[in-house]
């Protein structure tokens, strides 16, 4: 579907980039078009599904159900969640407070407040999964529903949504949701990626430019957006996150609830350019990269793909010459079964092959080659890209 703005509702928008996945077999679309409303400067995301095929999609593909540690997320998480803790806790002096988080995964944000002393929490995901674990691991309440679809009888006094509205094709509708479920005086919690700073922080070509991200925003997006629909900022923060060797800079912002309150949109100059930059950046690395990957794919008849994530779709879009491989492999069993334009993905425990195994990620490459070699016990050759 053709996006209108999802902040100022504009038509007017310019084509920037085109990011490619090459398959529709665990990605939900082929690709999208990078384009900038040209009324407010938002970036975001074009020619992609509605909300309801995300929704779907987010339901039955979840990868944020951590299956392969049973729900426990790693310590990097762990780490990023306390830094929304401590960010947050200061401005929430009731222990009574009506929390909720939209987008919980599988619970480790609403457990460290519960062991703050926070007595009312509700989590909501649309992974059943997650839900699960949510109950099972933290004894926590929670629903498999999405923002959009979800009711309450009563109110809350705090919203939560870390990672999650850059996710949303529709703004109008969810946040329109969100001021129903809170009380006037009520408090938002926003975590967002920063699109401002990619280029200060590359470690593969064009990720950011993700299946599920499709919203990149900027403190002045963000402010937009949230004084639009009647959100008054209390305080926001600058950070990074740091997960599994890559940094991702986002933003953290507190906004109160004041229905009188309607803000101006203010133009934003920054985003276009500074993603202008992060773009010039990556197709200088995609060039590395893909010398690199024809030097290995000429060297070896076949060989094993290991991960099928943004990075390893991208390559596909990109024209990766799947003749070579002999199958992909991955940990996330949603993915085990499926196929990549005609080529499978199996678990780690089927590999049986000698072939080469190329690790196409950044993020998880010293531990996925840890876990080739210290428990599958594989002698196969490791190719690492990076």
């Amino acid at each position: 579907m053709l996006r209108p703005c999802p902040i100022c509702l504009s038509e007017g928008k310019k084509k920037f980039f085109r990011q490619n996945f090459g398959n529709k077999a665990i990605a939900i679309m082929d690709g999208y078009d990078v384009v900038v409303c040209q009324k407010c400067g938002f970036v975001f995301a074009d020619n992609i599904p509605g909300q309801e095929e995300f929704n779907k999609y987010y339901e039955i593909m979840s990868k944020w159900e951590f299956n392969y540690k049973d729900g426990v997320v790693s310590e990097d998480y762990q780490k990023y969640f306390k830094k929304i803790i401590d960010f947050l806790v200061p401005h929430l002096k009731d222990k009574r407070a009506k929390i909720v988080d939209i987008g919980c995964s599988t619970g480790c944000l609403l457990n460290m407040l519960k062991e703050k002393g926070y007595v009312n929490l509700l989590g909501i995901d649309p992974s059943p999964t997650c839900v699960k674990t949510v109950k099972e691991l933290y004894g926590i309440d929670a629903v498999a529903d999405t923002i959009s679809n979800f009711s309450a009888e009563n109110k809350f006094d705090v919203i939560i949504l870390s990672a999650v509205l850059e996710h949303l094709v529709d703004f109008s509708g969810s946040v329109d949701k969100i001021q129903s479920l809170l009380n006037e005086g009520g408090l938002l919690f926003v975590e967002v990626p920063d699109a401002t700073r990619f280029d200060s922080y590359i470690f593969t070509p064009f990720q950011q430019f993700s299946i599920e991200h499709i919203d990149y925003f900027s403190d002045v997006s963000l402010k937009n957006l949230l004084g639009k629909f009647g959100f008054e900022i209390v305080e926001m923060q600058k950070n990074e996150n740091t997960v599994n060797q890559t940094i991702d800079p986002d933003i953290f912002v507190l906004a109160k609830f004041s229905p009188q309150l309607k803000s101006e949109i203010v133009k934003d100059d920054i985003t276009e350019k500074k993603l202008g930059d992060y773009i010039s950046k990556c197709a200088q690395l995609d060039i590395e990269v893909n010398k690199f990957l024809s030097e290995v794919l000429g060297k070896h008849e076949k060989i094993i793909i290991w991960g099928v994530g943004t990075h390893t779709q991208r390559l596909v879009g990109a024209g990766l010459d799947l003749a070579k491989v002999l199958y992909f492999v991955d940990s996330n069993v949603k993915y085990h079964g499926k196929k990549i334009n005609g080529v499978e993905i199996k678990s780690p425990r089927e590999i049986k092959e000698n072939a080469p195994i190329l690790i196409s990620t950044f993020s998880y490459q010293e531990e996925v080659a840890r876990q080739i070699k210290d428990e599958l016990k594989l002698k196969n050759e490791i190719v690492k890209i990076y």
